[in-house]
């Protein structure tokens, strides 16, 4: 029974592990807490690690949660380079006129350069009323 017990366990650790470092950015949570231990600050080195995402947002990106895009709509320069993540459970898809993602994987992302000005309607796999706009100048 012990030796179960402790399966358990080491199977519960392990998965803890696994999904800490998979939904908390680690990295920069280190780089915060060993510049605070040098700098002799011990408030500074209980900071939390913040989630994947929440850190750093995507000044060129559309973000998809529940099928509805945030921002609403974006403008960019000719030649940027434009995302779309998808932090939905499920695979999505970005579709319009000009713009055909193919499936993204929940917690991945679909980048294209736009190259042509023009605007740019798309919307959601599910062909629902949410819709987004990209205008490039």
């Amino acid at each position: 029974m012990r030796t179960l017990f402790k399966l358990i366990l080491l199977a519960a650790l392990i998965y803890a592990g696994w999904y800490i470092w998979k939904n908390y950015d680690i990295g920069a949570w280190y780089k915060t807490v060993s510049q605070a231990i040098e700098n002799k600050n011990t408030k500074g080195a209980l900071v939390l690690p913040k989630k994947r995402g929440e850190s750093q947002k995507d000044l060129t990106g559309f973000y998809i949660k529940n099928c509805i895009f945030t921002p609403p709509a974006m403008t960019v320069a000719k030649g940027t380079r434009v995302s779309w993540y998808n932090q939905d459970s499920v695979d999505r898809q970005v579709i319009g006129p000009a713009i055909d993602s193919s499936l993204i994987n929940p917690e991945k992302s679909y980048s294209r350069t736009f190259l042509e000005s023009g605007t740019f309607d798309f919307g959601c796999d599910d062909l629902t009323h949410n819709k987004a706009q990209l205008i490039v100048k």
